[in-house]
């Protein structure tokens, strides 16, 4: 059992997952749906929560999980270049790298996965009606499906306007959340 935080149009829903494959990104691909123990789901139009003993998850309805377990086999892994990109996915700005094999373009290799596709030293940002949400997490696992753009980075910083016109501009990796 991992640590199970997902994102959802309208709540995060943070519980615990039996991970029955090597990594979060190809249990998520590998299953419709999930079914989450000991769940709390926070709204997040009136930032209140519910609490449920078991809750099953539909892949469609995820934007993002963090990626939480283990990378998988070290065997497994490929040579790759980082990508640094800025996805908006509903109410979520995200921020992160993808890692793509040489000389394939980002853009085109997201395209040509399966839809969960992992961002490493990632950042979340969102509002929940009465609180700014900024957070840096490893890992997240995006649902390509829900993505309403994407855009590279330039020189490891992205600048992005909300819908307010209020720049979130800043390096991927910095020490801290703000």
């Amino acid at each position: 059992m991992v640590d199970f935080v997902a994102y959802a149009e309208d709540c995060v829903l943070s519980g615990r997952v039996r991970l029955s494959a090597d990594r979060m990104t190809d249990l998520l691909n590998q299953h419709d749906e999930v079914q989450l123990v000991d769940v709390m789901v926070q709204r997040l139009r009136d930032a209140g929560a519910l609490e449920a003993k078991e809750v099953q998850v539909l892949r469609e309805e995820i934007m993002f999980v963090h990626a939480a377990g283990p990378r998988g086999e070290a065997g497994r892994r490929r040579r790759n270049l980082q990508h640094p990109l800025a996805v908006q996915l509903g109410p979520y700005q995200d921020r992160g790298y993808l890692h793509a094999l040489p000389g394939s373009p980002p853009l085109v290799s997201i395209r040509s996965r399966e839809p969960m596709v992992p961002l490493t030293d990632a950042w979340i940002e969102y509002d929940d009606g009465s609180t700014h949400h900024r957070h840096h997490v490893g890992a997240i696992v995006v649902n390509r499906d829900h993505i309403d753009w994407i855009t590279p980075a330039r020189g490891g910083v992205v600048e992005v306007r909300d819908p307010f016109g209020r720049s979130c501009e800043g390096p991927l990796a910095e020490g801290q959340a703000g």
